[in-house]
This record gives C-alpha cells, structure tokens and sequence, in this order.
C-alpha cells in the first residue's frame, strides 16, 4: 500500500524538520524535497529591483517533481526507502510505503493535487518566521 502526505509551509517554516523527524519514526518512509527542484540561478527570473524571484513556481522544475513522485510511487520498494531501521517503529505500518512531499508552493500546482492522500498547511507565528529567516 501506499500513502503520501504533503507538507506545506513557508520558508523555514518546520516542514523539513517534520519530515525528517517522521522518517525516523516510520518504516518504509522517504522524502521528497520542493528545495531540490529549484533551478539554476541563471535561470530564474529577476525582478525590476534586481531581486531573483525564488518564491515563484517559474523558479522550479515542477515537472520534475511530478515525475520524481510518480517513479517513488510506481517502484516504492527500489527507491531507496529502507537505509537503516527506523526508531520507535509503528509496527502496523510495515506493509505501507510512505512518501513525505515537503514545500513552500505544493498546493499552487495543478498536477500535485492527484498525489497525496493527506495534506497538511503548518503556520507559525510572523515573528517566528521573521526570527528563523
């Protein structure tokens, strides 16, 4: 079986740490990163101040995404998941393979919204936002 949740929050915004923290606990458990599809710096677009803008899905391959959580999902078991045993195990989830899909703009494409079974938004207070940044 399996199970993919999503995680959505801004920048430094506990997604990440969630997801690692998930993966020691469940077994068969991998992650997928937003962060890791950004593109290359000469690729992304700069605005009329000469800022790059990095919190737009343009600055993403995004079709790369989608292909990368639909290779896990096709051959969960061939991914990778399984590198060490996981700590405090749920020992009724050891037949299911459990993708975590962490990012800042998830929910802002199209084609993601067929994937996950579960979804979740995290927010924190802006101050703590603005302190972690």
């Amino acid at each position: 079986e399996l199970f993919t949740m999503f995680f959505n929050s801004v920048t430094n915004g506990g997604k990440t740490t969630l997801a690692e923290k998930l993966k020691n606990m469940l077994p068969n458990c991998d992650i997928i990163s937003q962060d890791d599809f950004f593109k290359p710096e000469s690729e992304v677009e700069t605005d009329e101040h000469g800022f790059k803008l990095y919190d737009v899905l343009d600055a993403l391959y995004m079709d790369e995404m989608v292909t990368s959580i639909h290779n896990w999902m096709k051959s969960p078991a061939s991914s990778g998941v399984v590198t060490e045993e996981p700590q405090n195990t749920c020992d009724n989830l050891e037949n299911v393979y459990i993708l975590i899909v962490e990012g800042f703009l998830l929910y802002n494409y199209e084609p993601l919204n067929d994937l996950w079974n579960r979804r979740y938004f995290l927010t924190l207070p802006y101050e703590e936002c603005k302190r972690r940044r």
